[in-house]
């Protein structure tokens, strides 16, 4: 589905804004390895619109050129992910869903580059993947549970920043809140909290932009990829993106939270309990994230 209407969108500091004027179309969930990597969420979401369309309202972007010819745009003061361009494709401006005012502004009615998808990740069934883009199934047990003195490795796109985490993860969850939403560009995000202890960061340094009191998202200055939160609160541990992880199918989130705050229309095809806000408030709802 095409919209003609004018949208807005930006970055969750406010520091950048941008318009759309016209149609948004070919809406597609894009699960490829760069795009979760320079997130740090999943799978992130682009609609296309052409570049007479779009517009810059404010700032420009710091830019990271993620391979030859593309540029993926973010803000350098809260790490939003906003654009990707390709040389190849110099009609085209893709934009993150997620940092649209209105995420559901237009269906997402495809996905692509399905052989890179996280295994445990069961994406909108209503949204068939491109003909060539299909996933793999994997083999039964071909990721076993994490042992106690497991290390798994992470880290972002550009590679300055690495870490390792030690065991499994203390809890985990899909999160569908608007402020990981916006900051990631993605539909939602996947975390794992580790005791602060096992969390060890191997190389490079990221930089932080305080969301609220509750703590601060760690990002990489040169590419933009969201690394961990750091909370304020409880400063003995470490909330880790999972979509940073080299092995991003290790860690199999058991619940989502925040459903009643997941973009419209958005399908999750899936048996994990669905709680509207925190986890622990109220009670899960099996109505959100399924077909109306």
């Amino acid at each position: 589905m095409t919209y003609e209407r004018t949208v807005e969108g930006g970055c969750l500091c406010g520091r950048l804004r941008y318009r759309i004027t016209g149609p948004l179309d070919r809406a597609a969930h894009c699960h490829c390895s760069m795009c979760r990597l320079g997130s740090g969420a999943p799978v992130v979401s682009w609609t296309v619109v052409r570049p007479h369309q779009f517009a810059w309202l404010t700032d420009a972007p710091a830019v990271y050129a993620s391979s030859a010819g593309c540029a993926r745009t973010f803000c350098p003061e809260c790490g939003t992910k906003l654009t990707f361009t390709d040389a190849k494709r110099p009609d085209d401006v893709d934009v993150t869903l997620g940092s649209l005012d209105a995420p559901g502004a237009v269906d997402t009615e495809s996905q692509i580059f399905g052989r890179s998808k996280v295994g445990w990740l069961a994406i909108d069934p209503q949204a068939p993947f491109r003909s060539g883009h299909e996933p793999v199934a994997r083999p039964a047990g071909a990721v076993g549970p994490v042992g106690s003195d497991h290390a798994l490795e992470g880290g972002c796109l550009c590679g300055a920043v690495r870490y390792a985490v030690t065991g499994p993860p203390e809890r985990s969850a899909i999160c569908h809140c608007g402020i990981c939403r916006r900051e990631t560009g993605g539909p939602f995000v996947a975390w794992g909290i580790w005791p602060r202890e096992r969390f060890c960061e191997l190389a490079g340094a990221t930089v932080g932009y305080v969301t609220s009191d509750a703590g601060i998202r760690r990002f990489c200055a040169t590419c933009g990829a969201t690394v961990y939160f750091e909370s304020r609160r409880n400063p003995a541990i470490a909330e880790i993106m999972l979509a940073g992880l080299d092995a991003p199918d290790a860690v199999d989130p058991p619940v989502h939270a925040f459903a009643a705050h997941a973009v419209p229309g958005l399908v999750l095809d899936d048996d994990r309990p669905r709680w509207p806000h925190k986890i622990g408030d109220g009670a899960p709802d099996p109505s959100l994230l399924r077909r109306v």
